[in-house]
């Protein structure tokens, strides 16, 4: 304890947090506000970080019952800090950034400063949950469900819409079904015969690819398929293609953060196809959750193709790019597109019965 002392400077200064006022209007108080509001991010995930390693002599953190208490305070820890500084956003672009900043910062980063380091980080179950960022989504989950309900947003819609048909559900299940096989487990000795030769032998479903898979899923679809659709409907409610426009921003914003997995190790031309694809997919979530109305349908989707790819072939994207890698995607990423809008304008056309377009023979 006596060679760590200086670890709770950090923790003295989050004292201040205690003079935080709800509308600051002087200087001082104005200055303690913005510094809270970027120091309370790291140090309520450090002040745990300090007490596990100061107490580890004295606390068995890797009882079962630890174990529990931990993550039940680790998905509660945040929710503080959210109501304080972010509960009162009203501003739409704002509530984009901060939504954003709590999923990349605070529930994909704090949650490995807890244990990072620690007793704790050497557990096998806890280190299964950090490394595969699994916990993160969980925290990201409530997060998002606590902010989105101060900011006065329903929930994720889980209720079949009436206007859905099955005569469309159905293809475009089965359709979906075939994907999530193919793309994992495509085989053959050409292009063709990979549609419907699927070769199982490189499978390895380990804990960590499932869980990265859920992670991906819950947390992702809650980012960019809940929350964003959501306040962009909103930001754009008096447009008159208001539906296109949140749907296409959305995916955009989906197929860019992909680009961040350079910084990982995997080429730019593995990351810029796996952009590209995922814009297109990202689309096609839209489309699918707007029509029928059911949050859960891309999180399973979503969550299947991912622990699947993971179980063949890693979390990165690796090999050579060919030329008929890149057409292949473009390819997919066009057929995503082509379905997604056909459900969007089904969409339109039930919010806008005016609507005036060619496909309006097509009955969904």
């Amino acid at each position: 304890m006596t060679k760590n002392l200086y670890l709770f400077g950090p923790i003295i200064l989050n004292l201040l947090a205690l003079y935080i006022k709800p509308n600051p209007d002087k200087i001082l108080d104005r200055m303690n506000f913005i510094f809270q509001l970027f120091f309370q991010v790291f140090i309520i995930a450090e002040s745990y970080y300090y007490l596990i390693n100061v107490t580890t002599h004295l606390y068995n953190w890797n009882l079962p019952s630890s174990i529990g208490l931990l993550l039940v305070s680790m998905l509660v820890m945040y929710i503080p800090y959210m109501i304080v500084f972010y509960g009162r956003i009203r501003n739409k672009l704002l509530q984009l950034i901060t939504i954003f900043f709590t999923f990349e910062v605070i529930a994909m980063g704090a949650s490995s400063l807890v244990t990072y380091g620690t007793i704790i980080y050497f557990n096998p179950f806890m280190g299964l949950l950090t490394n595969s960022a699994f916990l993160g989504a969980l925290m990201f989950l409530v997060l998002t469900l606590v902010i989105m309900r101060r900011w006065n947003y329903d929930w994720p819609k889980m209720r079949l819409s009436k206007a859905a048909s099955l005569k469309v559900m159905i293809p475009i299940l089965l359709i979906s079904i075939w994907f999530i096989m193919w793309n994992a487990f495509g085989g053959g000795n050409s292009l063709f015969k990979s549609f419907f030769t699927f070769n199982f032998s490189g499978i390895a479903f380990k804990p960590q690819f499932v869980l990265s898979g859920l992670e991906a899923g819950i947390a992702e679809e809650l980012l960019f398929r809940y929350a964003f659709l959501t306040i962009l409907l909103v930001a754009f409610q008096n447009t008159r293609y208001q539906i296109f426009y949140v749907a296409g921003i959305s995916s955009l914003c989906f197929g860019l953060i992909h680009l961040g997995n350079v910084s990982a190790g995997q080429s730019l031309a593995n990351t810029v196809n796996q952009a590209i694809f995922a814009f297109g997919m990202g689309l096609l979530m839209c489309g699918i959750y707007l029509y029928t109305d059911l949050f859960y349908v891309p999180v399973i989707f979503h969550t299947l193709l991912d622990a699947l790819v993971f179980s063949v072939s890693g979390e990165l994207m690796s090999g050579k790019v060919t030329i008929a890698d890149s057409i292949l995607t473009v390819l997919e990423t066009g057929l995503f597109v082509l379905v997604a809008i056909l459900l969007l304008v089904a969409v339109y056309n039930r919010r806008n019965t005016s609507f005036n377009f060619k496909s309006n023979s097509i009955k969904f």
